[in-house]
């Protein structure tokens, strides 16, 4: 036994009690779901994917909401990363959304810059918009001795707004580092950067790894 449905478009479409044919229309508006042995979608009249809107999971194996995912993806915790030169100067690291927590940053000297450089007139910052220096600050990182500087002062944002770095060239002819964000935010480039295990006593904010 077969059932034949008139389609709006004068078409005949048979559904074999066995089972539907591929393409199956929904209503007059002429969307349809098509599928075939590894995928089910749905579309519009025009060919393009719709959307399907469902309720809020509440038990493990039904499909969540945009909504849901976008609760969970602020908690997640992701990295930024940046390379810098002696003289990059001063720039954008990233802008970041209200309620973003800063969990910690880290700059990593892979190898003692060149010239005449000191740890007092060449330096690294990094900070945001309102405070340059929130999170490394003018001598926290010794440009001269390989290693890597970790600040672990947090520090969460109640409105919108911009990290940035400066580094500050001082005599130094040659150089480079790393600058390493980790922040709890849902729009973050994620690298990972490594681990940090042992004290400097000069700032209780900072480790030093020395290599």
């Amino acid at each position: 036994m077969e059932i034949a449905v008139v389609a709006p478009n004068n078409k005949i479409k048979k559904y074999n009690l066995a089972g539907l044919n591929a393409n199956v229309e929904l209503g007059k508006q002429g969307s349809y779901i098509s599928g075939n042995a590894s995928a089910i979608g749905f579309y519009t009249s025009a060919g393009a994917l719709q959307k399907i809107a469902i309720a809020n999971a509440t038990v493990g194996n039904q499909a969540i909401t945009k909504a849901q995912l976008d609760e969970v993806a602020g908690e997640l915790v992701q990295h930024i990363t940046v390379d810098v030169d002696h003289d990059s100067g001063s720039a954008n690291l990233a802008s970041i959304a209200a309620g973003s927590r800063i969990l910690s940053v880290t700059v990593d000297i892979p190898g003692a810059w060149g010239g005449t450089a000191d740890n007092t007139t060449t330096f690294i910052e990094v900070g945001d918009s309102s405070n340059g220096a929130r999170f490394i600050r003018a001598q926290d990182v010794d440009v001269l001795k390989v290693g890597q500087y970790h600040s672990q002062y947090q520090y969460e944002y109640t409105s919108a707004g911009t990290l940035r770095y400066s580094v500050t060239q001082g005599s130094a002819t040659s150089g480079t580092a790393t600058i390493s964000v980790v922040l709890a935010s849902d729009n973050a480039t994620v690298t990972d950067y490594g681990s940090i295990n042992q004290a400097q006593n000069s700032n209780s904010d900072l480790g030093n790894i020395t290599l």
